[in-house]
């Protein structure tokens, strides 16, 4: 069993406003709770930040119950509309996640900004499982990390080796009170497919997966650390400026490229290519020299993530609208 306070006080500046991102669900009650108390030793105020993202008949209740609980507990509560009806895509999932985080950049105003999130290690399982699905990297083998970027602060997630019973026992001990989602016994969404059928057989046949994959998660975050190091070293060899020399990247094996050519491109803060597109960049695109002035482009300018690589006289750079 963990000291779940335990993990969240490292993370706190003394006397430093802090946000949860609280739905009202187990996680985020139990998370909101256990920063209330280490924020509370460190003389730290608490602001919840909560989402309401109107897809189901009871979103204005659970947005009721959020700032009931936050008066009780005495947190303040910043709310958020989204209108979910007008989202269209091949997954309303992602697309309502996407938002969210939009919302959140939002409030991260400077380096000091902190918000944290209850992603738990059962959540780790099944972002790696969702992304070995659709044929993740290294990268995205690593899962959530514990700390990352946000607009101009950041996003901590101090839960991600603690289980989901563990939570929920933390809830019952403290007597917190918290809505649960019908939607996620929607099956249709794909992460609840993984949550309600597939991990339940991995765990009556394997009892211990959680502990092993969590092992494993490790191992990957080390070598892609690891990896991203000597990526550095060897990107600063190849780079003039801002743009690449092309005779420079081509001296590297192509697996190297790849790796060298996403570093390149998350420097930027670019959206990164799909492994089909990077593909195509790598084994023909950085050939086309003596095409006059060749372009790449993909994204999409209306979600502001279109990207087009340009090569010109041996170099490559790259313009982001």
């Amino acid at each position: 069993m963990f000291n779940l306070k335990s993990l969240i006080t490292p993370h706190l500046i003394k006397g430093k406003k802090c946000f949860v991102a609280y739905s009202g669900g187990v996680d985020s009650t139990v998370l909101l709770n256990e920063v209330g108390k280490a924020a509370n030793e460190l003389n730290s105020e608490v602001e919840a930040v909560h989402v309401n993202h109107g897809y189901s008949k009871s979103s204005e209740s659970w947005e009721e119950h959020c700032k009931v609980f936050c008066k009780k507990k005495g947190f303040s509560i910043k709310s958020f509309q989204m209108d979910s009806k007008n989202l269209k895509g091949a997954s309303l999932e992602s697309l309502m996640r996407e938002r969210r985080y939009e919302i959140f950049q939002k409030i991260l105003i400077d380096k000091t900004s902190l918000l944290f999130m209850g992603h738990h290690l059962d959540d780790q399982i099944e972002t790696l499982f969702f992304r070995l699905i659709r044929g993740t990297g290294l990268k995205g083998a690593s899962s959530i990390p514990l700390k990352r970027n946000l607009g101009n602060g950041f996003i901590v997630r101090p839960f991600l080796k603690v289980a989901k019973e563990e939570i929920i026992q933390n809830a019952i001990q403290n007597n917190l009170s918290f809505v649960e989602d019908d939607s996620n016994n929607n099956n249709d969404f794909d992460r609840n497919y993984l949550r309600n059928i597939v991990i339940p057989k991995i765990s009556e046949r394997w009892p211990n997966y959680r502990k092993s994959i969590s092992r494993s998660i490790d191992n990957q975050k080390d070598s892609f650390e690891f990896l991203t190091e000597i990526s550095k070293k060897e990107l600063v060899k190849i780079v003039k400026g801002e743009d690449i020399k092309i005779n420079e990247l081509k001296k590297y094996d192509v697996n190297f490229q790849k790796i060298l050519f996403l570093s390149w491109l998350e420097n930027k803060k670019c959206n990164l290519p799909n492994s089909a597109v990077l593909e195509e960049i790598i084994n023909k695109f950085i050939h086309s020299e003596k095409t006059s002035c060749p372009k790449h482009i993909w994204g999409s300018k209306n979600k502001g993530n279109e990207v087009c690589l340009i090569i010109k006289k041996g170099m490559m750079s790259v313009e982001v609208s």
